[in-house]
């Protein structure tokens, strides 16, 4: 492969449960509000082009109604002829339920694939339920493929019963027999429900050309097309080509996408049998004998995913604006999505603002006033630093557009207040200060990419690298997270720095002894509580570990094994996908952004989608998700989706502010009625 991105990134308690609960689980109760941000999803009812849809795969029925998929609000929406939208199937959060019943109550998690029959019925790549579902012409939503657990079928095994992963496309040919890839195979479900293999031996090459197709590796299948003479034409996405089985069985190439810009492929094909794609580009190819470019969409837009309705017009899904673009004879119109695709000019009421939260670098903090501070994104780097007032004012922290002394636009990462009341923040290898008139001071990295390591001299002399996370101590040291690096650094008030936590070696190493000896995987991360002990979020490693005063190190939360386990019990029993972000309440509970992606560390394991709490007893529970995506305000945490939670801090009155980067919201977790506090964390 050559390193493109392949495209792609889950109530009533009765009262007789809660009084066998124990205590510590009362402490979950927190209250969801958004105070920044309105999301992704709104306007059904209304005209799509004024509507808030993330559009990916989209079909065209032969009354002109358009279906497209919308994955990051776990939905599929329909736009009539008329132009209005309205959700088909999905509750704006992932999850599975409805089979058998009316669509409009069920759920589903994401759909990167739609399909159509002559008839009109409906089918989707419902992607982590393992399943293809079709919601029928009446309505009703059924499944056609999988039984929801990961697996690898055999041919003539029952559709339904079958195990899949990893499903990737989905089409339907004239005989209305559904085809659909998964797991490096191509499989087509028979008249009577069956499983039959069309291609794909499971090998992630592409091998096998004219040969039994079969036999062959197909890569990942991730876009399906068949003309009416039963041709399947398919676009592998790890190996960037265009391959098509014919009626006898035999593999063919068809073009291989040689341009690096490309980012995913789709293929369609017209009523008269011919192939067009697109490839994550803003240019739409038929292909005939070789690539002609037939239209190109006006920047920023791409053409990600598309279709092709009966009167040869094309329906192209941009994920750069979030539109759904149509191009009939030369012209183009947007006929669905009004989602923003800048930033925002400030100031506004905070909740009206679109967002552009980093899912993997962010950073929030609060300060003594109340005050919330957040970084935005945009065009992949940060530019500016937004203020939210208790009041739900939402206002720009005056920065230069430069950072000094170098050609580097702004940019900012992690976030935390200094003891003055100043905003500190890192970029990619400096921290700085932001000064009340708006000017910056280094507070450490030297400029460049220096060597020295620098421990024992001069902040801004020494050498920093991709600091993730910051914290004071009440003495006024700043602690730095260094995660490539397996290091957490100190620079004193007088500006000497040292390392303070990791050896320099990426482990997870130490326990019990001095914090300066140990190993670190990733720290990505770092809070005091009162006592003042530092805890440390270390994503690679699955733990949150904790530094007294007198610097030892020991582990809080986590075993060392990624997963998920061991609510309701001690949190250094529990497993976690990964240690995001942390926060500290006054109370002493910490809070645990159980993720397996941080400050640029990707970690191969489940995302657990969660925020869990460890108690001053070291309980530990989930009080946030794990359900993905979005489904509403003022309700509990316990019961909320969570919307990737990636950032967290944490003010005087006991309040924890998320940044949900997947759902573009900042959200604040108010201590609910009932809530019993925790103690005050002890130091060791």
């Amino acid at each position: 492969m050559d390193g493109r991105r392949l495209p792609n990134v889950r109530a009533r308690s009765l009262w007789l449960i809660c009084l066998a609960l124990p205590l510590s689980l009362f402490a979950q109760k927190y209250n969801v509000r958004t105070i920044a941000g309105f999301g992704t999803y709104g306007g059904d009812g209304g005209p799509a082009t004024s509507a808030l849809v993330s559009p990916a795969a989209v079909v065209v029925d032969a009354n002109g109604t358009v279906y497209v998929s919308d994955p990051v609000n776990f939905r599929i929406r329909k736009i009539d002829p008329s132009g209005t939208i309205s959700t088909l199937i999905g509750r704006g959060y992932g999850t599975f339920i409805g089979d058998d019943g009316p669509a409009a109550s069920a759920g589903m998690s994401t759909a990167q694939e739609l399909a159509l029959d002559a008839a009109g019925n409906l089918y989707f790549t419902d992607d982590t339920n393992n399943r293809i579902r079709e919601v029928t012409t009446s309505g009703t939503v059924r499944t056609v493929a999988g039984n929801g657990s990961c697996g690898t079928p055999a041919t003539g095994m029952t559709a339904t019963q079958a195990p899949l992963c990893d499903i990737d496309s989905v089409a339907v040919d004239a005989q209305g027999r559904v085809y659909f890839g998964s797991n490096s195979r191509i499989w087509m479900i028979a008249s009577n429900g069956t499983l039959t293999l069309v291609g794909g031996n499971g090998g992630t090459n592409s091998t096998g050309d004219n040969g039994q197709a079969t036999l062959a590796e197909i890569g990942y299948p991730g876009s399906i097309a068949i003309d009416a003479s039963g041709n399947v034409y398919f676009a592998d996405l790890y190996n960037f080509v265009i391959r098509e089985i014919t009626p006898d069985h035999i593999i063919h190439p068809v073009t291989i996408i040689s341009d690096l810009n490309a980012s995913t492929i789709a293929v369609a094909v017209d009523t008269s049998g011919s192939l067009f794609y697109v490839t994550g580009t803003r240019n739409v190819f038929k292909f005939a004998g070789g690539p002609t470019l037939v239209a190109t969409v006006a920047a920023p837009s791409d053409a990600s995913y598309f279709a092709i309705d009966r009167n040869g017009a094309l329906y192209v899904s941009s994920r750069v604006t979030q539109r759904l673009l149509k191009i009939s004879g030369g012209n183009t119109s947007v006929i669905a999505g009004a989602y923003p695709y800048d930033v925002d000019p400030l100031p506004r009421a905070a909740t009206v603002v679109h967002l552009q939260l980093d899912p993997v670098d962010a950073g929030v903090a609060v300060d003594s006033a109340g005050n919330v501070y957040f970084a935005e994104l945009d065009n992949d780097l940060f530019q500016r630093i937004d203020k939210v007032s208790p009041s739900g004012a939402m206002s720009v922290v005056p920065t230069p557009a430069k950072l000094p002394n170098t050609n580097i636009d702004f940019t900012a990462g992690a976030l935390t207040i200094g003891p003055s009341g100043a905003i500190y923040f890192t970029t990619f290898t400096q921290v700085y200060r932001i000064e009340f008139n708006g000017s910056l001071t280094l507070i450490a990295g030297a400029p460049g990419f220096p060597t020295n390591l620098g421990d024992g001299g001069p902040a801004t002399a020494a050498k920093v690298t991709n600091p993730t996370g910051l914290a004071f101590d009440p003495a006024g040291n700043l602690y730095i997270a260094e995660p490539f690096v397996g290091r957490v650094r100190r620079v004193t008030p007088g500006g000497t720095i040292t390392t303070f936590a990791g050896n320099g070696q990426i482990g997870y190493t130490g326990d019990n002894g001095p914090a300066t000896s140990a190993k670190l995987a990733a720290p990505v991360d770092v809070k005091f509580d009162n006592n003042g002990n530092l805890y440390i979020a270390d994503v690679s490693a699955a733990v949150v570990r904790k530094v007294t005063p007198s610097g030892v190190i020991t582990t809080v939360a986590g075993t060392g094994t990624h997963g998920f386990s061991g609510d309701g019990g001690p949190a250094t029993q529990a497993n976690l996908s990964g240690a995001a972000a942390i926060a500290v309440d006054p109370s002493g509970n910490l809070f645990i952004a159980d993720r397996s992606q941080a400050g640029g560390t990707f970690v191969a394991t489940p995302d657990n989608n969660r925020i869990r709490m460890v108690n001053p007893a070291g309980t530990i529970t989930t009080i946030y998700g794990p359900l993905p995506g979005y489904n509403g305000e003022g309700i509990t945490s316990a019961s909320s989706a969570a919307g990737g939670p990636c950032a967290l801090a944490a003010d005087a009155q006991g309040n924890i502010y998320v940044s949900d980067g997947s759902t573009e919201r900042v959200r604040k977790l108010t201590p609910g009625e009932g809530a019993i506090p925790g103690r005050r964390r002890a130091s060791h």
